[in-house]
């Protein structure tokens, strides 16, 4: 049988930097090479606002780095992404769904809503955007503090 693995875990909204309230849940299941991801926000649009991205997070020299997944949409009042991923090379830059964190979502700069395999604490100002450097930022220790490395 393949390896089966199934998690859940709660969405909390970020505003400023500080926890605020439970926005929502993420779903995970992974099964042999595909991992189903599953986000569910309770959070409202507006007319011609965008929705915000949705990305998986791995730590990385003090950071929480995301690799984004994808716009997410509005579908009966609650914002959702929902696809699959290959759970050994996620979005083709090689990191493993066992070593992810958890899923960040962004909305701006500051709404933002987090979602840890481990419930720990999360610092919003530690987490940034795979960086455009690709894996050479991701080996730099200047990961976060030049422009290459930030969006």
């Amino acid at each position: 049988m393949q390896d089966y693995r199934r998690q859940i875990a709660y969405l909390y909204a970020y505003e400023y930097g500080r926890q605020t309230r439970n926005a929502g849940f993420v779903k995970m299941e992974t099964r042999g090479e595909n991992c189903r991801l599953g986000i569910h926000l309770k959070s409202f649009c507006r007319q011609g606002e965008t929705p915000g991205k949705a990305y998986i997070f791995f730590g990385r020299r003090g950071y929480m780095v995301g690799i984004c997944l994808g716009e997410l949409k509005v579908q009966g009042g609650i914002l959702k992404w929902q696809g699959t991923v290959d759970s050994g090379n996620i979005q083709g830059k090689g990191i493993r769904i066992s070593d992810t964190g958890g899923v960040w979502v962004s909305r701006s700069k500051n709404r933002n809503y987090v979602a840890r395999w481990d419930d720990g604490p999360v610092d919003v100002s530690h987490l940034i955007p795979y960086p455009s450097g690709g894996i050479k930022c991701i080996g730099c220790p200047r990961l976060g503090d030049c422009e290459r490395s930030v969006i």
